[in-house]
């Protein structure tokens, strides 16, 4: 057990990370009218963003890839209209996983162990880890304080957030808020019982 990081230490490292003021920078790029260049040089840069942003929503690896995959095709389908392609695709896809889950039926079956997929060869340990603590933190939840969050971690400000939705920005930071409230009080939970299991 000494090859992984005590789980104070891991609630800890997440915590930061949802907290962070210093949010990875958003590439705003302008289309360009036939420019399939520029489309593939923005999907090869934007896909795995994307990804991550549909499992910050809740989604699976291979729902978030499918609905990632399903959203560039339509970003290439309207990509002289697009204004903002980053905040575009999002949307779009944020629409489909709504649209998936929405549409999910589920029919008892006995206890299936759900797939792990192989680590990605660029991520180690630790960093896979707490990407994996904070998708389980997200998931603690209601839905519309995790979209924002979503939105709110892949770099955009709560007024881009409510432009992009559809929101007031005071609802954007009163949802802001309220997650981040939530999560401070169950990572302060989870460490008094890992202090009282030490």
């Amino acid at each position: 057990m000494a090859d992984h990081p005590d789980p104070p230490d891991l609630l800890g490292t997440a915590w930061r990370l949802l907290r962070s003021a210093e949010r990875p920078a958003v590439l705003r790029q302008r289309a360009v009218v036939g420019d399939h260049a520029a489309f593939t040089t923005f999907y090869r840069a934007a896909v795995p963003g994307l990804v991550v942003f549909l499992q910050h929503h809740g989604a699976p690896l291979t729902d978030a890839a499918e609905v990632a995959q399903e959203a560039m095709i339509e970003a290439f389908r309207n990509w002289p209209a697009i204004r903002n392609p980053h905040a575009w695709v999002r949307t779009v896809a944020g629409r489909k996983l709504a649209g998936r889950l929405a549409a999910v039926e589920e029919t008892p079956t006995e206890a299936v162990p759900e797939p792990t997929p192989p680590l990605p060869a660029t991520l180690d340990t630790a960093e896979w880890e707490q990407r994996y603590e904070i998708l389980r933190l997200l998931r603690l939840l209601p839905p519309r304080q995790r979209q924002v969050m979503a939105w709110n971690l892949d770099g955009y400000t709560p007024a881009e957030i409510a432009d992009v939705l559809g929101l007031e920005p005071a609802a954007v930071r009163q949802n802001l808020r309220r997650a981040r409230t939530r999560l401070a009080t169950h990572l302060d939970a989870a460490r008094g019982e890992d202090a009282r299991d030490a």
